[in-house]
C-alpha cells in the first residue's frame, strides 16, 4: 500500500521549525543569563535580588535539571529571608515531583524545622535518611526534630544511630557533638519544656549550615 506525500505539509512544518529556532535560542540565552546573575547575587549574599533572578530563570523555561536547581536555590533564598511559608511551598512541591531526590527532602525538612513544625520536619528528615542511610546529618536533623516534638527518647535513639555513622566515617566532630547532645537532653529533663528552645533553634541552624556548606552538591545538577 502506497502513501501519498504531502509536500505542502512538509514545507509548512519546515517553516515552523525554522521560525521557532530563534525563539528557542533566545529562551536558552535568557535562562543562562538569569541563572548566572542569580548565582553571583546569591554568592554575594544579595538574597532579595537573587530571588528575583531565580524566578526569572524559571520563567525562561530552562531544562528540567535547571528547574530543580533553581527551585532548590530559591527555596534556600526564601529561608534566608525568613519567608518560610514560601520555602516550604516550593520544597513540598519538589518532593511530590521528585520523590526520590534527597536534597528536596532535606530542604523541606530544614524549612519545616525552622518554622517549628517539628512533627512534619521529622517526617521529612526520616524520608531523607531512607534515601541516604549512609549520611549521618539527616539523622541528626531527625533527632533534633524529635526533640522539638517532645520525644526525647526518640531523639536519643537517632543520635546514637548517627554516632555509628560518624564513627564509621571518622567524623569525630559530629560524633562528639551527638554524644554531647544526648547528655544535654538528659539534663533538660528537669527543666520546663521550653527551656531548651534556643538550644534547639541553634542546633537546627547548625544542621542546615553544615548541610549547605559540606553535604549538598547542587552543582552536579548543572552538568
Amino acid at each position: 500500500m502506497k502513501f501519498k506525500s504531502h509536500p505542502i505539509r512538509f514545507i509548512t512544518t519546515l517553516i515552523l521549525c525554522i521560525t521557532l529556532l530563534p525563539a528557542l535560542a533566545a529562551s536558552n540565552e535568557q535562562y543562562k543569563s538569569s541563572l548566572e546573575k542569580a548565582r553571583n547575587l546569591d554568592k554575594d549574599k544579595f538574597f532579595e535580588d537573587a530571588a528575583t533572578y531565580w524566578k526569572k530563570t524559571l520563567d525562561a523555561n530552562p531544562p528540567p535539571n535547571i528547574i530543580l536547581y533553581a527551585k532548590l536555590k530559591l527555596s534556600n533564598t526564601y529561608s534566608r529571608l525568613g519567608l518560610l511559608d514560601k520555602a516550604i511551598g516550593i520544597t513540598q512541591a519538589l518532593t511530590e515531583s521528585n520523590p526520590g531526590h534527597y536534597d528536596s527532602w532535606f530542604h523541606l525538612a530544614n524549612a519545616l524545622a525552622a518554622s517549628m513544625q517539628y512533627p512534619q520536619a521529622a517526617e521529612a528528615f526520616k524520608k531523607a535518611t531512607e534515601l541516604k542511610p549512609e549520611e549521618g546529618l539527616s539523622r541528626v536533623g531527625l533527632a533534633f526534630a524529635y526533640f522539638g516534638n517532645k520525644k526525647p527518647d526518640f531523639a536519643t535513639e537517632e543520635f546514637r544511630k548517627a554516632m555509628k555513622i560518624f564513627k564509621a566515617n571518622k567524623n569525630i566532630s559530629w560524633y562528639r557533638d551527638c554524644r554531647l547532645a544526648i547528655n544535654q537532653i538528659k539534663g533538660f529533663a528537669r527543666f520546663p519544656p521550653n527551656f531548651a528552645d534556643l538550644w534547639l533553634e541553634n542546633n537546627l541552624n547548625r544542621v542546615q549550615d553544615t548541610y549547605m556548606n559540606t553535604v549538598i552538591d547542587l552543582d552536579s545538577l548543572l552538568n
